[in-house]
């Protein structure tokens, strides 16, 4: 008998879910929120001049009042969102995600974000891809147990970040100036770095995760003389 309908062993289904989209998106989603947050702190300081790029509020922008800026970020913010959310898995959504994200940087959208976002648009350059080139060089042994570890390293990654937040919006607001740094602000630092260093390997523990569910089938390993 003659196996007509066998499917390739990295072909993917986009009615199921994928670490690495799952990551994308929340990725996405969260810098958005970020963003938008910065755009209301920016927007609550009024109608006036920033005086410089760099502010107090651990934002960059090139918009030189603080009312327009914080509308731009949150305006950004909500379009990022959206694009993560709706287009992310399309051809183009990689590269109209990192526009978003670059633009959100240059309005306002805050400055510690910048690596999440370049980590986040090269993750999401190998959604719906074979990820033949991780394939070859993650041991296979080291691709299991990464793979069912994905979801535990991300959420210890997410736990130190939200941490970070937390003590920035509760104890050290980005509307508040701070002349010399305080330790609440070295521990909001070093929670934010370990988060950091966290997604890197929540990425490639997402695509092992990826790769073992598109790991061939007994019968794809099979010559094709004996599968009639």
């Amino acid at each position: 008998m003659t196996h007509k309908h066998l499917r390739p062993a990295t072909t993917f289904s986009l009615d199921k879910p994928h670490a690495i989209r799952v990551f994308v998106i929340v990725q996405g989603m969260i810098l958005g929120l970020v963003g938008l947050v910065h755009g209301i702190f920016a927007s609550l300081e009024g109608n006036i001049p920033t005086g410089g790029y760099l502010l107090a509020l651990g934002i960059f922008t090139l918009i030189p009042n603080y009312l327009a800026t914080g509308i731009a970020a949150i305006l950004v913010g909500l379009a990022l969102i959206v694009w993560t959310l709706g287009f992310i898995h399309t051809k183009n959504g990689p590269i109209g995600f990192l526009v978003l994200s670059i633009l959100l940087f240059l309005v306002g959208g805050g400055v510690a974000q910048v690596p999440f976002f370049i980590l986040t648009w090269g993750a999401s350059t190998r959604i719906n891809k074979p990820l033949t080139w991780w394939r070859k060089v993650l041991p296979i042994n080291l691709r299991k147990r990464l793979s069912q570890l994905w979801l535990a390293i991300w959420i210890c990654g997410y736990i130190f970040l939200i941490a970070a937040i937390g003590i920035w919006l509760l104890l050290s607001p980005p509307s508040v100036a701070a002349r010399m740094p305080t330790l609440t602000q070295y521990i909001l630092w070093l929670f934010l770095c370990i988060g950091i260093l966290f997604q890197p390997l929540t990425i490639v523990s997402a695509f092992t995760y990826d790769m073992e569910r598109q790991a061939p089938s007994p019968q794809s390993n099979l010559k094709p003389e004996m599968l009639k």
